[in-house]
């Protein structure tokens, strides 16, 4: 049987949800709409999507599944324009950079049935547009996905097996926390890495070619500074809050750094480069999927909403990828939860916090 998936917004990373989708299985039918139809008409050229809609409700009233992949500001309206003439059962989720705000205003407007999860691929181009859309985009990248109180366990379930199909790494993280640490891993750098070439630009004006000087540290530093500025416009006044701590945090931390510095503290600035590189070489590497056991652990769980949220975003903040999710259900009420664990010392990790949380872990090798 084959799983509809209407497509939103036909940019890089819609058209790479679209390619990966179309490339991993034939038992899916891959539908598109954008507001420009030559996007769209570019993905069926690319074979990316097998036919194309006209409106967003057209395209949310033949889907199993609805990615809306358009700027954070239009994320609300679409998706819950989508979730009007959607059927029951149905799953709407983004793609956007922000996650508390959207699902403040979306998930209270979801009709009876109809599920909206919140998800943020942490995988991207400063390429813009379908014509940079790339099929393994998304492999062995993270794959943020945020439940909550109200999410519905199959829905859940569906998703994250679709998403690591595609070769993500899938993992749950609480909404607003969510924002707090991308505006640091993520935002941040961008606004940091806009300045640095505005002020090399800038001064380019002073020194003669200092543009053509520029080697490959400040080409690595700066390169996210290319994207689309119609795009950060948006996220920066949708995370505003976070993103304004995280820059005045690290105003502090230069401004520090700029006394050392002044003072000629040798030691200070030492200190300060240790603790950078120290931190730098112990920064966890993605999760590549050449994997060795596979732990299974079964879970009994009543069968209502919160509970999906309640495992899987425990189990996010150990920063361990569930590799797969079933639900075995026994009675209408109560069922059990299947999570395959790469290796066993993060299945221990898991099934201990969840034992700290009151649940029953059961866990066998593969």
């Amino acid at each position: 049987m084959k799983t509809t998936v209407s497509i939103i917004g036909i940019g890089l990373l819609g058209g790479s949800l679209a390619a990966a989708f179309k490339q991993q299985s034939p038992n899916y039918e891959i539908i598109g709409y954008n507001h420009n139809p030559a996007a769209a008409e570019e993905a069926l050229n690319r074979g990316f999507i097998d036919r194309i809609v006209h409106s967003v409700e057209e395209a949310a009233a033949v889907a199993n599944v609805v990615f809306v992949c358009v700027p954070v500001k239009k994320i609300p309206e679409l998706a819950i324009l989508a979730a009007k003439s959607a059927r029951p059962g149905t799953i709407i989720t983004d793609v956007g950079s922000t996650k508390a705000s959207i699902i403040d205003e979306v998930e209270p407007k979801m009709p009876e049935g109809v599920h909206f999860i919140g998800g943020h691929p942490m995988a991207g181009s400063e390429r813009q547009g379908v014509a940079a859309a790339n099929p393994v985009l998304f492999k062995n990248a993270h794959y943020l996905l945020t439940p909550t109180q109200k999410t519905d366990m199959a829905a859940y379930q569906k998703l994250h097996s679709m998403l690591t199909s595609i070769g993500a790494n899938v993992l749950a993280v609480d909404p607003y926390k969510h924002d707090k640490a991308v505006a640091i891993i993520s935002h941040l750098p961008h606004m940091m890495a806009a300045v640095l070439m505005n002020l090399a630009s800038s001064e380019a004006n002073k020194t003669e070619n200092l543009l053509l000087l520029a080697a490959g540290g400040f080409k690595d530093t700066t390169r996210i500074a290319a994207g689309s500025p119609r795009m950060w416009i948006d996220i920066c006044l949708d995370n505003k809050d976070a993103i304004l701590y995280s820059i005045d945090k690290m105003s502090d931390m230069l401004d520090s750094l700029r006394h050392d510095i002044e003072e000629a503290d040798k030691e200070r600035i030492k200190g300060v480069l240790e603790k950078a590189q120290h931190a730098r070489l112990n920064m966890p590497s993605a999760l590549g999927k050449e994997i060795g056991k596979l732990y299974e652990l079964y879970i009994p769980v009543p069968d209502r909403p919160g509970v999906i949220s309640d495992i899987t975003l425990t189990i996010g903040q150990l920063g361990i990828n569930i590799e797969d999710i079933e639900i075995l259900h026994a009675t209408e009420s109560t069922g059990t939860l299947r999570l395959a664990i790469p290796e066993k010392e993060n299945a221990d990790r898991v099934a201990a916090a969840l034992a700290q949380k009151g649940y029953e872990v059961n866990a066998t090798s593969h």
